[in-house]
């Protein structure tokens, strides 16, 4: 259990020479059984690390102390090859499970070879997994959704990624979370359906959905490449709580369109793109004074202050630059 407890601790800190320097350590102790625990702990440093060429041995000597892979085994190799991107060997591995194991797969290994699909643009293989993992009795969770939007969005289906959502969650009786809806606006705005993306805001503050901070900065960098700089604004102020000035964001104003992890650097991000874009005077700054009265544990970065202002005491019409002067070489304004 000690030496169980010390694995896991390099494995989440990804040090993986740390990892098997222990396991090398246990493999040395007479005294110490080796259990599919500890064989469980090391292949998933071998997934999180990128170093599934140490696999085989693991592996070996299992088979050497008799310790049987189970589900959390299989599942852990498979998601480890799937993300080296082989998604061959995944595959190869769910069917190894389901032929010599006499297990049961899990959502957790549909999923993975799932995302494996959407990361490689294997349309066809993801959608018959998802056939697969219905006939087999397991049940598609959010996380399930949010992979199968992704697999959409790469293939240009964006009805059918709709059409999928609803037909899912209807089937098994839930409702979408705020990844599958962010998946979804992230969808439509690749597929430049800006404005689909923000009736699926409108739906989720309709629907009790809290948007996360990635949900806004899709919604705002997608509006501010478009010229939308005052639908930029009322998005902002909806994530910050603000009073809306726009009528056709004040769907915005209620209590569960704030983001309470709204990404400061976000903030930040956009009230200098509005200043880069000529907007200092007429948005920024007033975006930046309800800010600092509204939300004023927002940071807003020095830099940013002065990006906002400069253009607007350069362009002051009592302002003139100064002028060189003569005899003692002071300036004049």
């Amino acid at each position: 259990m000690i030496y169980c407890s010390v694995l896991k601790g390099f494995c989440r800190e990804k040090k993986f020479d740390r990892v098997w320097q222990v396991y090398e350590e246990i493999q040395g102790l007479p005294h110490i059984e080796l259990s599919v625990v500890t064989c469980n702990t090391v292949i998933d440093a071998c997934a999180r690390c990128g170093r599934m060429e140490s696999l085989p041995r693991i592996l070996e000597d299992m088979k050497k102390s008799r310790v049987k892979p189970n589900v959390i085994t299989y599942s852990t190799m498979l998601k480890g090859h799937c993300q080296n991107g082989d998604i061959e060997t995944g595959f190869l591995i769910l069917e190894q499970m389901k032929k010599d194991a006499h297990l049961k797969p899990d959502e957790i290994m549909y999923n993975s070879l799932m995302d494996g699909c959407a990361q490689n643009n294997m349309v066809e293989d993801g959608l018959r997994l998802l056939e697969e993992m219905q006939a087999a009795g397991v049940a598609p969770s959010n996380f399930t959704l949010s992979i199968l939007v992704k697999l959409m969005n790469r293939a240009r289906r964006l009805d059918q990624a709709f059409a999928l959502v609803e037909e899912i969650t209807k089937k098994y009786n839930f409702r979408p979370n705020v990844h599958v809806y962010t998946n979804l606006i992230q969808a439509c705005v690749s597929n430049q359906s800006l404005t689909r993306a923000m009736n699926l805001l409108e739906q989720m503050v309709r629907d009790r959905v809290a948007p996360e901070s990635r949900t806004y900065a899709i919604l705002m960098r997608a509006s501010m490449t478009k010229g939308l700089f005052q639908q930029v604004v009322g998005l902002m102020k909806g994530a910050l709580g603000i009073e809306q000035t726009l009528s056709a964001l004040s769907f915005l104003e209620k209590p569960g369109a704030v983001c309470w992890n709204i990404d400061h650097a976000l903030v930040n991000e956009v009230l200098a793109g509005l200043a880069e874009r000529g907007h200092a005077k007429d948005l920024a700054i007033p975006l930046l004074s309800s800010i600092r009265q509204t939300a004023p544990k927002v940071r807003i970065d020095a830099a940013t202050q002065r990006k906002i202002m400069n253009p607007c005491i350069t362009s002051d019409a009592g302002f003139q630059r100064p002028t060189k002067g003569k005899g003692k070489g002071k300036g004049s304004w």
